[in-house]
């Protein structure tokens, strides 16, 4: 009987010994995902009331317009030290509709949505034959609007003509130039000799040649839209951009332009001099130098921006 009753404890003991668990590991997940920014886009057209006069503000589609989101990475994972941003972009189809899909997280990001204006005829519409009437300026939008996970977000925009009456149905197209350098801010380690103690500063470095370099061109007078340019640096980390243009003066014409380049993965190396002696690149910790941008505005026929130049300056380590 003793022995039964012992078979029976050390069966109990070892049933409870399996019987314990422990805590699964926490496994971090992804909860970000895709959501949508989508909309309608048109504009104003002029039709008859049915009574001899004219209504000017009947809608029709407007097809091929630009429309992007710009979202930043802190706000797609605001609990992190995430710098840069993402971009996404389409064009309006033949019925002026666009849909847009956007890396949105469950809290919702914060996307400054942009409807590129343009650079057309205002018509008239009679029977449903297009008469095109005279040039005009057609005014985009910029607004920011929360975008979520597995939802989406309207915006309609409705373009309204501006400076119909002074806009030239005859423009003059030229060109101009636009040309800088992109550098780097590297550390500086100065010292006249070998027994003196370094001075510590910094200093600027050209990228030398394959970096890319962009150019938004906000009327181009072909196309009469945004036009987007690219090129790349030299050996000297020189770039030139060739732009259409117009003349001073052109009504509906701001031409301005936006210059940039993107955030760059590269070391941040020292400069070490010895004055007199030697001159040495010792190389730095890895991480991205934040992209840069710059502003002309008012670029016309004939003229030369130079010295646009775009310096890396703010670097974050890995």
């Amino acid at each position: 009987m003793k022995k039964s009753l012992l078979a029976l404890s050390l069966t109990a003991l070892l049933f409870s010994c399996k019987k314990e668990t422990t805590n699964p590991e926490f496994t971090p997940t992804d909860t970000t995902g895709d959501g949508w920014l989508a909309g309608f886009v048109s504009k104003t057209v002029v039709t008859p009331n049915g009574g001899g006069g004219w209504l000017t503000n009947s809608r029709v589609p407007a097809s091929g317009v630009k429309v992007s989101v710009r979202v930043n990475k802190n706000s797609l994972y605001p609990a992190s030290n995430a710098s840069g941003a993402d971009v996404y972009s389409a064009t309006s189809d033949a019925n002026g509709y666009y849909k847009i899909a956007v890396k949105a997280n469950s809290q919702g990001v914060a996307g400054n949505v942009v409807i590129d204006g343009f650079y057309a005829t205002q018509d008239t519409v009679i029977n449903g034959v297009t008469k095109p009437g005279l040039w005009a300026t057609w005014t985009g939008l910029s607004q920011t609007r929360n975008i979520f996970v597995g939802q989406t977000t309207n915006l309609d925009h409705n373009f309204t003509p501006s400076n119909l009456t002074s806009n030239p149905n005859n423009i003059v197209i030229g060109s101009a130039v636009i040309t800088g350098s992109v550098s780097k801010t590297f550390v500086l380690k100065s010292r006249p000799s070998t027994t003196v103690a370094p001075a510590f500063s910094t200093t600027n470095v050209t990228v030398g040649s394959g970096l890319t370099v962009y150019c938004n061109f906000n009327m181009d007078p072909t196309q009469l839209a945004n036009k987007m340019y690219q090129t790349t640096t030299d050996a000297s980390g020189s770039y030139t951009f060739n732009v259409s243009t117009v003349n001073a003066g052109t009504p509906g014409f701001a031409q301005n332009a936006t210059i940039w380049v993107a955030d760059l993965n590269a070391n941040r190396d020292t400069v070490s001099i010895i004055v007199g002696t030697s001159t040495t690149n010792v190389t730095g910790l890895p991480g991205v130098f934040n992209g840069v941008q710059t502003n002309q505005n008012g670029v016309f026929n004939t003229e030369i921006r130079n010295a646009t130049n775009l310096n890396y300056g703010a670097f974050t380590p890995n």
